[in-house]
């Protein structure tokens, strides 16, 4: 087996062939779009306004003002894990400290590049400012052992220190200046276990793992530890020793301090969350409750209280819902108790942002005031497995932000694309202005992000990477990028810069009928109030309305969609809503499809935007393969794995249709169809394959008994004498004609073309 594998050589035209493809086809990366796979962790700079995401794959990611995005890659080749667990910011220094699962610190910096470069038309040279990301130092392996624990990080404020909780309990310090780790941890476990007041010790048997350190808001000498059973301790750095120690009836998941540091709030394993005094040693419990409870509910993970502008608490926390009914869901809530308004209606503002994907972290952009003494959160960001989420909390209702990047391009899962250059500015400007209707609902503030400082480029020659952010806003080349989706919609994203915002969105599941489950629990979702909030949905209510081909003429203004069950959508641009009740157009019906049905129309309000002027239904109702466009004859071509049709639009009617399949196949499928004899076939079928079924058990447990009567008869005979040695069966290896393909494949229209010629007289 061996001597095959080693002898066996490719030949030497197929490496000449493969290095010829190395340097002919050379590809590499250019940038970053859309939203990154797989994150793991999020942080915010508040002085540079920046956020950072890493995933688990080792990608970095920095963003600022639309149009400013940083990239960076941790060394694949690198010894250590790329799976990043934590990420800090040194807020206002430019450096950001990674740390992987696998125990590597690593310290990364923003950096300043000048560049002298030349444009192409002027030959003028000018400097050219890049940002790129660079690593400065990373740790070792010896303390890379100890690191692989690490459960919870604080950074202090001096940015010398970083505090390292681990799984056993301890907490280590990780100098910033020299990068190293000490080996004895600074606040080990056994100390506080002999300082537990006496009346705890049969509550408190062990500390636990370290869920939570956070410094305190003003005092930097002081800070808060919430350990994993049910221990919360106030820590003095100076004196290494401890101030308060409070013990409650729940495990510990996550502290945080707020009204200038006087209390401190935590969340628990029940879904509870309770609010502490912080200068109190005995009855320090303020408040505890579990919103959703009384019925057990699922684990609270994190929890942040801010002091609003008019001196409200609001209250944020992850998870806590009710383990029965809710296990599934994934929520952010927000909950104000209005003390200062006098209507008893509007005492409470509560809000369940309800996600399809698990929540990873999140946090709030402040602005505080100059005695410190409210919070006054502007926007609340939340990290989720497969899109980011912006809310504003400013304004009462809470809305989102519309995102002019980090956009999820996946949100359902997408089948076809189609990519425009120079697109005109009519066109675009009409796309946006429809776009921006249908964001009305979300908020009007300005971005909440806006570090970065975007150089325009003189020329297009000087894009490269992602040291380049955006292009000019002035810019005449306009790029869009269309993708369909599974669930029947196209969306339009200006793919011109670096950013990808979305323009657009046209649904075309509003023109059929779909069967929908009903929701017979409408009275329950009344509370939790949840509000349904991003946009990653990957379940489509029908596989047949995915969109298979895409076709636009941006200086017509028309559009041609085709779906997975031989709809075609010819689209033009309306000013006003119009009720739309379109007749269809059917293809030929002399075959016999077995497949899914075709869609059904319904008449349906359309808002402004594209509209659909006609719908044509193919039958067969089969997936488009092919389709091509001709805006100057108001023509369209579609093929599938029948046939292709040419169709005018403008004047809605078929100008020719032909059937690529076989005649005889066709023939006798409608020989078949006449005499009704498809469901005889099937019945025999299933009956004949139930009975041999049936034989194979019967015959494999007959099999079993003479196997086993076998096997004590080869015994007693070995014991008697040798075995004659056997010859192997040589079995005559027969060569496999090749079969041709189903004659459905071979059918198929792969490829439409419209070619302009001249006709001879």
């Amino acid at each position: 087996m061996f001597k095959f594998k080693i002898g066996r050589k490719q030949p030497e035209d197929n490496e000449a062939r493969r290095r010829l493809q190395k340097e002919l086809f050379g590809l590499s990366k250019v940038c970053d779009r859309g939203f990154p796979s797989r994150p793991s962790a999020i942080a915010y700079d508040n002085q540079l306004r920046l956020i950072v995401i890493g995933t688990q794959t080792g990608e970095i990611r920095i963003y600022g003002q639309p149009g400013f995005q940083l990239s960076f890659s941790l060394d694949v080749n690198n010894s250590c894990s790329c799976n990043i667990h934590h990420l800090l910011f040194l807020n206002g220094s430019g450096r950001l400290i990674v740390l992987t699962t696998e125990g590597y610190i690593h310290l990364l910096e923003i950096n300043n590049y000048h560049s002298h470069e030349t444009t192409n038309h002027d030959s003028v040279t000018g400097n050219i400012t890049t940002v790129r990301l660079d690593r400065i130092c990373t740790s070792n392996e010896d303390d890379s052992i100890c690191l692989k624990q690490t459960q919870s990080i604080c950074l202090l404020k001096n940015h010398l220190s970083l505090l390292i909780g681990l799984e056993n309990g301890d907490i280590v310090l990780f100098n910033i200046e020299n990068f190293s780790l000490t080996t004895k941890p600074i606040i080990p476990n056994e100390i506080l276990m002999k300082n537990i007041p006496e009346n705890c010790h049969g509550r408190v048997s062990n500390t636990g793992s370290v869920q939570s350190i956070v410094q305190h808001p003003t005092n930097d000498e002081k800070i808060l530890i919430g350990y994993k059973n049910c221990l919360i301790v106030q820590w003095d750095l100076p004196s290494n020793s401890h101030d308060r120690m409070y013990v409650y009836k729940q495990e510990i998941e996550s502290l945080c301090w707020y009204n200038n540091g006087l209390n401190f709030a935590s969340c628990h394993t029940d879904g509870s969350y309770a609010l502490w005094n912080a200068n109190e040693d005995i009855n320090a419990l303020e408040n505890e409750k579990k919103q959703y409870g009384p019925y057990p509910c699922m684990t609270m993970k994190k929890i942040l209280v801010k002091i609003m502008r008019n001196g409200d608490p609001l209250i944020i926390f992850s998870g806590g819902l009710q383990r029965s009914s809710y296990s599934t869901k994934h929520s952010v809530s927000c909950v104000c108790e209005n003390e200062h308004e006098h209507d008893h209606s509007d005492r409470q503002r509560h809000v369940a942002f309800d996600f399809t994907t698990s929540v990873i972290d999140f946090f709030t952009i402040d602005k505080p005031s100059s005695d410190g003494s409210r919070d006054d959160p502007q926007s609340l960001i939340i990290l989720l497995k497969e899109e980011i989420v912006f809310v504003d909390l400013v304004t009462d209702s809470w809305p989102s932000y519309r995102l002019p990047y980090l956009n999820s391009i996946h949100a359902c899962p997408v089948i076809c694309t189609t990519l425009l250059y120079n697109v005109n500015q009519q066109f675009y400007k009409k796309l946006t202005n429809y776009g921006n209707i249908q964001f009305d609902d979300y908020s009007d503030r300005k971005w909440p992000l806006t570090g970065g400082e975007i150089n325009y480029c003189p020329s297009s020659s000087n894009l490269n990477n992602t040291l380049t952010n955006s292009l000019d806003d002035g810019c005449s080349k306009r790029q869009i990028l269309l993708t369909g989706h599974e669930d029947g919609s196209i969306q339009f994203w200006d793919v011109t810069d670096i950013s990808m915002p979305l323009l657009y969105k046209l649904k075309t599941n509003e023109y059929f009928q779909i069967d929908q489950p009903s929701n017979d629990d409408g009275e329950e979702e009344n509370w939790p109030p949840f509000r349904k909030t991003g946009f990653f949905d990957p379940f489509s209510d029908d596989p047949r309305l995915a969109i298979q081909k895409i076709s636009l003429c941006t200086n017509t203004d028309t559009l041609i969609v085709a779906g997975q069950a031989g709809q075609i959508f010819t689209f033009h641009f309306s000013n006003e809503s119009v009720d739309t009740n379109i007749s269809v157009h059917e293809g030929c019906e002399s075959y016999v499809w077995k497949g899914h049905e075709e869609m059904k129309i319904k008449q349906c309000h359309v808002s402004a935007g594209f509209v659909a002027s006609s719908i044509v239904q193919l039958f067969p109702p089969a997936s488009v393969s092919a389709l091509a466009l001709c805006s100057d004859i108001q023509t369209y071509a579609v093929g599938t794995a029948h046939g292709f049709t040419l169709f005018n639009y403008k004047q809605n009617r078929m100008l020719t249709v032909k059937c690529t399949l076989d005649p005889a196949s066709l023939s006798s499928t409608s020989a078949v169809q006449a005499s009704g004899e498809t469901s005889l076939n099937r019945g025999r079928s299933l009956k004949k394959s139930l009975r041999e079924s049936f034989r194979r058990l019967r015959k494999g447990r007959t099999l079993k008994k003479t196997m086993i009567a076998v096997n004590k008869r080869s015994e007693t005979i070995a014991a008697s004498g040798p075995l004659e040695e056997r010859v192997p069966v040589e079995r005559q290896v027969e060569f496999r004609e090749f079969k041709p393909v189903d004659d459905q494949i071979i059918s198929m229209v792969r490829c439409l073309y419209f070619a302009q010629t001249y006709i001879t007289s």
